[in-house]
């Protein structure tokens, strides 16, 4: 340990104390996402005793209407926090606060006026067996509303500690939200054995967060500010984020939205608890990602910009290997995991887990994509996202015509891993020739295995 943590000190010389920020980050990082990821599985082995398939994928819907209204509305305020000159200063920050309260009212209005057009049209154009067609919907996604709400409310300071790379706060945080979380869940679910005891513990988390945030996080006190420059500041790097998260969610969630309406509601159900085994994996190296990498770089290239590409070169090698290591694992186990710990009913589920492990593969280009960010670049950033939310649109119902679902779920593995052509070519005169040879090497292979997978599972 003492030698990984002197290798990262040593990012760069003569600046120990940004190296060990990095290490400490990182550290907190990975034990946070290893301890909820196991409570998530406790809930999830619990959980699925009590409840029916079509629960998880009745939420999984929630849970991606959410995330649409909030990607849509994204202008990178964290990212302006983080990498902004004047992202430590208490009026920057209540400003941020306030335009992310209006955008969180704005979400919850949203969302309001989604469950009135199920509660309306999904009676008469649902398909039958699907999840839009489930009468309990409309008034789930109605209660949900809260939830943007809630997040909207959150103090500021809670990037200003991403800034400063004091990630220990957040595991602390974390850790206690998804412990509060399974209480919650598993209490109601003894009264109400139904869908309503997976929304009873995303509004506890939700709810703590918000508390959490004002009262544990150094910072400014919260209140209302507003200020045209920095407003203005903020629209101007973030306006084509905004655009960029909207793609990106067409991009990630598509897959539901569309299988939704193509899949029976049990088999919908089983994709869905085989993506929850995908995400946990993801969010691991995409929390290494934003809040280790991004604010590292963001600090580099505030105060050191030669020394990027050497601090970049080592953070992408350790990302490389978690994205290998965990395709591996998944590959591998993904199935006999899935048959061991939950019922028959299920196991399916890990055939599914054994194609989705491929996205690990591919995963490992968007450290590439945060840095073009970093670099104040958004619009490439949408031209990606815009990218990648076309070809997923396209070649799910290609594929699921042709290929059938397995087809599908390969598309749905590997379409992060198209774009990376593109991304390569921008960065190929900052990161130099050896890295982009190397970086093209690892698409080349990918792309190979991903082949062998789907002849072989």
């Amino acid at each position: 340990m003492k030698i990984i943590k002197a290798k990262l000190a040593g990012l760069l010389p003569g600046q120990k104390s940004l190296g060990s920020k990095v290490f400490q980050a990182g550290g907190w990082s990975i034990i946070q996402i290893v301890i909820t990821n196991l409570l998530r599985l406790a809930s999830n082995l619990i959980l699925t005793r009590y409840l029916v398939p079509e629960a998880f994928g009745m939420m999984a819907m929630i849970g991606t209407l959410l995330t649409a209204f909030a990607l849509f509305t994204d202008i990178g305020l964290s990212q302006s926090i983080t990498r902004d000159k004047d992202g430590e200063d208490d009026h920057f920050l209540r400003v941020a606060w306030t335009v992310q309260l209006i955008r969180g009212a704005a979400i919850s209005g949203f969302v309001l006026l989604a469950a009135l057009g199920l509660w309306v049209f999904a009676p008469t154009f649902a398909p039958l067996d699907t999840v839009y067609a489930d009468p309990h919907l409309p008034l789930l996604v109605a209660i949900s509303a809260l939830t943007p709400l809630l997040n909207g409310a959150e103090s500021t300071a809670k990037e200003l500690t991403i800034r400063r790379l004091q990630n220990w706060r957040f595991t602390v945080i974390g850790i206690s939200a998804q412990v509060l979380s399974l209480i919650a869940m598993v209490t109601f679910v003894q009264f109400s054995p139904t869908v309503w005891a997976l929304l009873a513990g995303m509004l506890t988390v939700n709810i703590f967060a918000l508390v959490a945030s004002h009262l544990f996080y150094p910072g400014p006190r919260m209140h209302l500010a507003r200020d045209r420059d920095i407003t203005d500041r903020l629209w101007q790097f973030g306006k084509f984020l905004m655009g960029s998260s909207a793609f990106t969610f067409v991009a990630q969630q598509a897959d539901k939205f569309i299988l939704a309406a193509l899949l029976d509601a049990t088999t919908f159900g089983l994709y869905v608890i085989a993506q929850i085994w995908v995400m946990a994996g993801q969010m691991l190296i995409s929390r290494l990602m934003t809040r280790v990498g991004f604010p590292a770089m963001s600090d580099v290239m505030r105060n050191r910009p030669e020394e990027l590409h050497r601090l970049f070169r080592k953070f992408q090698n350790v990302i490389d290997l978690f994205c290998l290591c965990t395709f591996v694992l998944a590959f591998l186990f993904g199935s006999i995991l899935i048959q061991s710990i939950y019922t028959s009913e299920y196991h399916t589920a890990g055939s599914y887990l054994s194609i989705l492990s491929l996205s690990f593969l591919m995963m490992r280009f968007q450290p590439l994509d945060s840095l073009l960010i970093n670099m104040g670049n958004s619009r490439s950033a949408l031209i990606i996202s815009a990218g990648r939310a076309v070809s997923i649109c396209i070649t799910i119902p290609l594929s699921y015509n042709l290929l059938g679902f397995e087809g599908t779920l390969l598309a749905v593995a590997v379409n992060t891993g198209l774009t990376a052509p593109y991304t390569l070519t921008l960065l190929r005169p900052i990161l130099g020739e050896k890295q982009f040879r190397f970086d093209s090497f690892w698409l080349a292979a990918a792309v190979l295995i991903s082949g062998v997978v789907y002849m072989t599972v």
